[in-house]
């Protein structure tokens, strides 16, 4: 006479084991965004950093980047990026220093637009 298979011990071993694999490949993700932010995203020695962004549809806006100290205003679309004007006057840079220290909450590119307004009379 034949024994017929434990179903539930069966079905219960099958389940641990995805339990365990999906655990594995949490940890494993986990460690590698970790050791990647701490290479790449801590801030030191990235030569491109965005300052600020404003969106002005879904899916344009203009952004004021540092690249390797010089303050670079582009669009970006989904299909290019555009070079806009480079930020030179001292003035500006100060204001754009300013404002990125105070933490404004739309953005150090918001308020220099803001700020730049306000000294023209607008």
């Amino acid at each position: 006479m034949m024994s017929q298979p434990d179903l539930w011990g069966t079905g219960l071993k099958t389940f641990a084991m995805l339990c365990i694999v999906v655990a594995i490949l949490i940890l494993v993700l986990f460690l590698m965004k970790r050791f990647f932010y701490l290479k790449n995203g801590s801030g030191h020695g990235q030569f491109i950093k965005i300052l600020s962004s404003h969106h002005l549809s879904p899916k344009q806006r203009v952004a004021l980047i540092d690249v390797v100290g010089e303050k670079i205003v582009i669009g970006i679309t989904p299909e290019n990026i555009t070079f806009l004007t480079k930020i030179e006057k001292s003035e500006a840079l100060n204001r754009i220093e300013s404002l990125g220290t105070a933490g404004t909450p739309h953005g150090v590119f918001a308020g220099f637009l803001r700020s730049s307004l306000k000294g023209k009379g607008h």
